[in-house]
């Protein structure tokens, strides 16, 4: 029954055709194998990421409860695959639960897992404005990651920007050099996440004041964005006011301007006029328009970007 599932997956254009398969599968193996065993989890599982892959989160839910019940049964709490089952399920939940079950996962004795699992909970922590707490989860996450996967692995480096965001900037330089080599050596100089460690450096140099530093790093990873996703990608509208920034903060208001110009284009044509994301572009653009003088269009500036803000 189960390879016939399958087989017709592959073949059925309709996925919603294949439930009442996945559904009988799992009645069959219940009625064959008991509520307990670890084959009923596998398919209760894989049910439940044909839910997620086809965007029916609730239906998902329930079966990522049973193949966690059995999983933990079968293999224990800091099995990898009773931990992944906790890892689904908590990112289909909210609240108290949802975290139990990441700090759960993040006892893992796989320490891919638990490294995703602390990285999650510094995150949580950053979303209750707890700094030390998440910078002391992203440590841990660090650690784990380079047991999973050595510190040459572009994961590792993804964990070394974590660290480093929340360090003062002279301890997060070093480490966002060391990511940056890391991500260069595996991934090549015009990748996006090479971009991403650009920026987060040139912003660290920004905050050094070492704009003749800076502003290279901030044109690569303009430039890398623009090679790799194309120039009207939003997170070319983000390097290139990051590159902004960078051009106001060394009094080149000309280019500065150009550049948040062409962010907010971006930004209205991937979401735009309304979104109030582009409440940023314009705050950024009025910022500039100060500086220069011309209080007039940075007052016109704001009033748009003050409408486009959610009501609190």
């Amino acid at each position: 029954m189960w390879f016939a599932a399958a087989l017709l997956w592959a073949m059925q254009p309709d996925p919603a055709a294949l439930v009442p398969l996945y559904e009988q599968a799992l009645a069959q193996r219940e009625r064959e194998l008991g509520p307990h065993h670890v084959k009923l989890a596998r398919i209760a599982r894989d049910f439940a990421l044909f839910h997620l892959k086809h965007g029916r989160q609730a239906a998902a839910i329930p079966l990522l409860r049973k193949a966690l019940a059995i999983d933990e049964r079968h293999y224990g709490p800091a099995n990898r695959i009773a931990a992944e089952d906790m890892e689904h399920l908590a990112a289909l939940l909210a609240g108290d639960e949802a975290l139990a079950l990441r700090a759960r996962a993040a006892q893992c004795d796989d320490a891919a897992v638990a490294a995703r699992n602390l990285a999650a909970l510094a995150e949580w922590e950053l979303s209750r404005r707890n700094p030390a707490a998440a910078l002391a989860r992203y440590r841990e996450a660090l650690a784990k990651e380079q047991q999973a996967s050595g510190d040459a692995h572009p994961r590792y480096a993804v964990r070394l920007n974590d660290v480093a965001l929340l360090l003062d900037p002279p301890a997060a330089e070093p480490l966002l050099r060391r990511a940056l080599a890391i991500q260069e050596s595996a991934l090549g100089p015009q990748h996006p996440e090479v971009a991403v460690t650009l920026n987060n450096l040139a912003n660290i140099l920004l905050a050094l004041g070492r704009l003749p530093d800076a502003l290279p790093l901030a044109r690569r990873a303009l430039s890398a964005l623009e090679h790799s996703l194309g120039a009207v990608h939003p997170r070319v509208a983000t390097a290139a006011s990051n590159l902004a920034d960078i051009l106001a903060a060394a009094k080149d208001y000309s280019a500065a301007r150009a550049l948040y110009e062409r962010a907010l284009r971006i930004d209205e044509k991937a979401l735009g006029p309304n979104h109030p994301e582009i409440a940023v572009d314009l705050e950024n653009l009025a910022a500039l328009h100060d500086t220069i003088g011309n209080k007039a269009q940075a007052a016109k500036l704001r009033a748009r970007a003050a409408s486009l803000k959610p009501a609190n």
